[in-house]
């Protein structure tokens, strides 16, 4: 039933001066808890609609949900306490409320406590239910937790991340690393390195030209997203007090527009410009709209060998660097980085992080020589095996190899769907397996992990932590396209709670 239908309905049951009522939530596995709520619900009203966040919203903790949309609503529908069952807009239960402008909004009784709710959602809701004069009831159910359920009998988990996750129970406790997460508020981080702007066109292929030999794209949406050294800021934003952002920027208006809608209000952003042309790297994919396929990218490649850029960049170093707690350096080959800006970051003896990436623009030259003596560095295994001319050794080897040369404190490599690995100046090696097999697109998973781990790691948290916080983020990153997604300290806290229950 689409909108309009809905609204039809209850607009009928209204004119019967019947009761409406509704209930929201996730519902992913259905427990005595709730067939006791809904009757409750179902006692107050004529007509009980229920609503369920849509997959795509759910932050319940990782492989959530285990059951997507339509096994959710099916199985609500063969309750006799609901009336109607449907897929809800947005994250909370508002748009519900708003459609359906309910005479009361059921609740369990973990709510009656609004501070409880760490998503604050409860509020936005009580709100909807003012505007729209309806009242909320809390039921009296027994309290249960689906949650604690599917963790306990492991039905979102495989092995290899079960058995990750019960070794981490036994070395820190839930309260433990969120009170570790908490200190990291006073810190001050500074990230160098490209602006890179997202630009992804979604569209559907309607055939081969008929006079041409090329395929036709008809464009139908266009979005644009921060990325490179702004999205790694982005990302450290809600768990540190100050951001200090160093990048080039062009002085095109609507990427300035598109800055200070999105770029969080605890950057401090350092705009470098060379000269009145330049202009930002700008990297636009063609989507699929359907699939979500890439179908062809086509890049702006801004030229930085230039005496101007680099003097702007080696003054703002300066400038900026003495009151930083971290330093991360962005490096997504596009020549950002001289040899004295580099020397600079080195003597600043800060705990620098860095990462180097292997792109179409520079595959016969990339390399990673430049990031020695950093105290970490994140990269991916192809980016590793490249430079290391390796493609069949052991990786675990070529990592250790390739930290003691290099003089580093930790090395990260992050394996997609395979995990990841990070090994310590002691050669200790810690593994964690990934949290996401079916990544939507994998661009910015890789920088979210080496925006976290800089901050955890610099704080001497236990490294298989670091490592799960991380992955938890890199996989709500590649859930979404571009980089539309940057952390949130509320939704890891809410996945940790998920995972020690």
């Amino acid at each position: 039933m689409k909108k309009i239908s809905i609204k039809k309905k209850t607009n009928q049951i209204r004119k019967s001066n019947k009761i409406i009522g509704l209930c929201h939530g996730v519902f992913d596995l259905i427990h005595y808890g709730h067939l006791k709520h809904f009757e409750a619900a179902k006692k107050k009203c004529d007509y009980l609609f229920v609503s369920i966040t849509s997959d795509e919203y759910i932050k319940k903790g990782p492989m959530r949900p285990i059951h997507k949309n339509k096994e959710r609503l099916k199985f609500l529908q063969s309750l006799k306490f609901i009336d109607y069952a449907f897929v809800a807009n947005g994250e909370s239960g508002v748009d519900s409320i708003n459609l359906i402008k309910p005479d009361f909004y059921f609740k369990g009784s973990d709510y009656r406590n609004n501070k409880s709710d760490k998503t604050k959602k409860i509020y936005k809701e009580i709100n909807a239910l003012k505007i729209n004069q309806g009242k909320i009831i809390y039921t009296n159910e027994k309290q249960m937790s689906s949650s604690k359920i599917i963790n306990e009998t492991s039905l979102a988990l495989n092995d290899k991340q079960s058995k990750f996750i019960n070794l981490i129970k036994k070395q820190n406790s839930y309260e433990e690393i969120i009170k570790f997460l908490n200190k990291l508020k006073s810190m001050n981080v500074m990230v160098i390195g490209d602006l890179i702007i997202d630009k992804y066109i979604f569209g559907d292929v309607i055939g081969k030209s008929g006079k041409e030999p090329h395929m036709v794209f008809n464009q139908n949406k266009e979005d644009m997203y921060i990325g490179g050294s702004g999205i790694i800021a982005n990302h450290l934003s809600e768990f540190v007090k100050k951001i200090k952002l160093i990048s080039d920027f062009g002085n095109r208006k609507s990427l300035k527009t598109l800055l200070k809608k999105n770029l969080k209000k605890n950057i401090s952003h350092v705009a470098l410009c060379p000269n009145r042309d330049y202009q930002s790297s700008i990297k636009t994919r063609f989507i699929d709209s359907v699939s979500k396929y890439k179908l062809f990218g086509s890049y702006t490649i801004p030229n930085l060998r230039l005496y101007k850029f680099y003097q702007l960049l080696n003054n703002a170093i300066i400038k900026n660097i003495k009151n930083q707690d971290v330093i991360i350096v962005a490096d997504f080959s596009n020549n950002f980085f001289d040899l004295n800006a580099l020397k600079k970051i080195k003597k600043s003896k800060k705990f620098i992080c860095g990462m180097s990436q292997k792109n179409s623009n520079n595959s016969l030259f990339h390399t990673l020589s430049h990031l020695d003596y950093f105290d970490l560095i994140c990269i991916n295994e192809g980016e590793l095996r490249s430079e290391v001319r390796d493609k069949t050794g052991n990786i675990e080897l070529i990592a250790k190899k390739f930290l003691k040369k290099n003089n580093l404190k930790y090395l990260v490599v992050t394996q997609g769907i395979n995990g990841s690995i990070l090994i310590d100046s002691k050669l200790n090696k810690y593994s964690c397996p990934s949290f996401n097999s079916k990544p939507v697109d994998k661009v910015g998973g890789g920088d979210s992990m080496l925006a976290i781990i800089s901050i955890l790691l610099k704080n001497k948290i236990n490294p298989s932590v670091a490592l799960l916080i991380g992955s938890l983020i890199a996989s709500n990153v590649v859930n979404n396209i571009g980089n539309k997604y940057s952390a949130s300290k509320v939704e890891i806290d809410l996945s940790l709670e998920y995972i020690f229950k």
